[in-house]
């Protein structure tokens, strides 16, 4: 489906999916300020939670990725918010989902898998990247690249069928049943599938990236 166009900055078209990945943006880039501007030696409040949410996610890509791990956590851990601030954010009355549009998340996955082959490269060297596509065997090529294409095709899919599928799924039900499943229960199960695209969406993109640098 196209989005829709919510208005033009001169001749330049604003879709839906831009302008709330741009609402999405300056929310995280706010509340980011707002969390980290008074930082402690010692971790107290949100700032232990913030602490635990990174090392969790230096957990999922520390032992393959080595020192590249430095780069690779601050952009899972940016993937990850926005993400999941993506999916949840449809519950809001008159707001929308960016993952609910395709190009969203082909964006997504295809960032990940770029740059996922660039530290593989940086990693390995150019030669032993390039050989890995013909190993086994030199007969293995069409389906190496066939497997890489898959890869970031069925990682952004996965994440654009589920929440737009679900997004349809909710609809539906609140159609057929209004009020045995009212809108403060039908948000709840919203942001629940949320939170669970939001976490297999982040350790697909992980799993990826350790595949690229092993």
């Amino acid at each position: 489906m196209e989005p829709s166009i919510l208005f033009h900055i001169g001749s330049f078209p604003v879709y839906q999916p831009v302008f709330w990945t741009w609402v999405i943006m300056a929310f995280l880039a706010i509340g980011s300020f707002i969390l980290t501007r008074n930082l402690q030696k010692t971790p107290k409040g949100v700032q232990h939670f913030l602490e635990v949410g990174i090392e969790w996610v230096e957990t999922l890509i520390a032992h393959d990725v080595g020192p590249a791990r430095k780069i690779f956590v601050p952009l899972i851990l940016m993937t990850a918010l926005y993400v999941g601030v993506a999916n949840m954010i449809g519950v809001i009355p008159g707001a929308y989902s960016p993952t609910e549009d395709l190009t969203t998340t082909l964006t997504l996955s295809l960032m990940i898998y770029v740059l996922g082959h660039i530290a593989g490269i940086a990693k390995k060297g150019f030669g032993k990247w390039l050989k890995g596509f013909i190993e086994p065997t030199f007969l293995m090529l069409p389906l190496n690249l066939a497997g890489e294409v898959s890869e970031f095709v069925s990682h952004s899919f996965r994440l654009y069928g589920n929440i737009f599928g679900g997004g349809i799924l909710l609809g539906i039900l609140y159609m057929m049943a209004p009020y045995v499943l009212p809108v403060p229960l039908m948000a709840w199960f919203g942001i629940i599938m949320g939170i669970i695209q939001t976490a297999v969406f982040t350790l697909l993109a992980s799993i990826y990236i350790q595949n690229k640098l092993t």
